[in-house]
């Protein structure tokens, strides 16, 4: 006999779920990591040719290698001289005294210098007298009572020459100055012809005086050399002199501070023999 069962509608059937995974705990866990070695850094500086850096990261790439990889390390060698072919000794056999300087050989000057020779300073040439136009005052008043006067003058050491100016007064149109000049104190005496030397003058103005220039070699185997001035015109049969008030114009040649006379070299000769006696006879009586 069959029979049906009412079942309630409220009724649920419940659901089973799965229970969560167990996890392991963190203490559990036997893997172990290892660091990986990270690449070596390279350096941030950057190497250019010719740039102002290039020492300095060659430096420090240096720093970093190795002492047995470095490029820049050289391995020393030592070489006897025998091993070369040469002597291992070298005698050298003194014919001085021991108080003296020793004396060194033409050949030896010349391995030496290597074939260079000292400059040789000129001696320069000074005037003894002073230069007639910076007492302007007395200069017009020389060149008003003689009608010529020696206005200046001017070495030139590398010319060998002087040059220098005069003054005459206009007294006519033609006009001849020269200068007398020795250097043997008048045993001969030589003419220089001086050359006019035009002035812009202004319209109307008389000119009261006139300039010349002349130009003298130094003469080479003297220590003096002297002159004067003479002053010509036409109309006038007298000639005018400048003289220096009779004792002419005197040029000297000095002795030069580089030059050593016989007599200084001599002197010191005998203060460096007598310093190396004093020295050798010290030694000694140790």
């Amino acid at each position: 006999m069959l029979c049906s069962v009412a079942m309630p509608a409220e009724y649920e059937v419940p659901a089973f779920h799965r229970p969560p995974p167990m996890r392991r705990p963190a203490s559990l866990n036997l893997a172990v990591r290892v660091p990986v070695p990270a690449a070596p850094r390279r350096p941030c500086l950057v190497v250019r040719a010719g740039g102002e850096g290039e020492e300095a990261v060659v430096e420090q790439r240096q720093l970093e290698q190795p002492a047995d990889l470095s490029p820049t390390r050289n391995k020393k060698r030592v070489v006897f001289a025998d091993d070369a072919g040469r002597q291992l000794t070298h005698v050298k056999v003194m014919t001085e005294p021991s108080f003296a300087p020793p004396r060194w050989s033409m050949a030896f000057l010349a391995q030496v210098t290597r074939g260079a020779a000292a400059e040789v300073c000129p001696e320069p040439w000074e005037p003894a007298f002073a230069q007639p136009a910076s007492d302007y005052l007395a200069f017009r008043s020389r060149l008003d009572r003689d009608n010529v006067s020696l206005e200046n003058v001017i070495v030139r050491e590398a010319e060998q020459v002087v040059v220098g100016t005069v003054k005459v007064r206009n007294l006519a149109f033609h006009k001849e100055v020269l200068v007398r000049s020795t250097s043997d104190d008048w045993a001969t005496h030589e003419d220089t012809y001086c050359t006019f030397v035009r002035t812009s003058a202004s319209a109307g103005v008389p000119v009261l005086y006139d300039t010349f220039s002349f130009r003298l070699v130094l003469p080479p185997q003297s220590r003096r050399l002297e002159f004067c001035v003479r002053f010509h015109c036409e109309g006038h049969e007298q000639d005018y002199w400048d003289s220096n008030g009779g004792k002419n114009y005197v040029l000297l040649k000095k002795n030069s501070p580089y030059n050593t006379s016989s007599n200084s070299v001599d002197d010191l000769t005998a203060k460096l023999a007598g310093l190396a006696s004093s020295l050798a006879w010290g030694l000694r009586s140790r």
